[in-house]
């Protein structure tokens, strides 16, 4: 599978930087040769960031939806409840995970703020 969508991407990035014709005429002479090399180049990075942004990200994005909505609707309470079960075998109650992670981001963007302030 990993191959493929590489294939994929690869064919994406050549296909957007080599036009049609490019493909039908093969360069005669070293000038052509060096004309043809430069204008690849300077098309290359156009093309990658639009393989990437139009492809390879919504690819991604919707893989993540479907992951975490599967978790969600899933696996994901029955991970807790386990989780729970298991730790309350220890006789201590289940750690704040989440109010956990909302202290620390409270914490970096307060950090972030003084540090702002301390610019001006």
């Amino acid at each position: 599978m990993k191959k493929i969508i590489t294939a994929v991407l690869i064919v994406s990035v050549l296909a957007t930087v080599l036009p049609v014709r490019t493909l039908a005429e093969v360069p005669q002479t070293v000038e052509e040769t060096k004309t043809l090399g430069l204008n690849i180049l300077e098309r290359l990075p156009g093309a990658i960031k639009d393989v990437w942004q139009n492809q390879a990200l919504p690819l991604w994005w919707n893989m993540w939806v479907w992951t975490k909505g599967f978790w969600e609707n899933t696996l994901g309470s029955k991970i807790q409840g386990l989780w729970e079960k298991l730790w309350g075998l220890t006789g201590e109650a289940p750690p704040d995970v989440k109010g956990e992670f909302q202290k620390e981001k409270e914490e970096m963007q307060q950090d972030l703020w003084e540090r702002f302030k301390a610019l001006f």
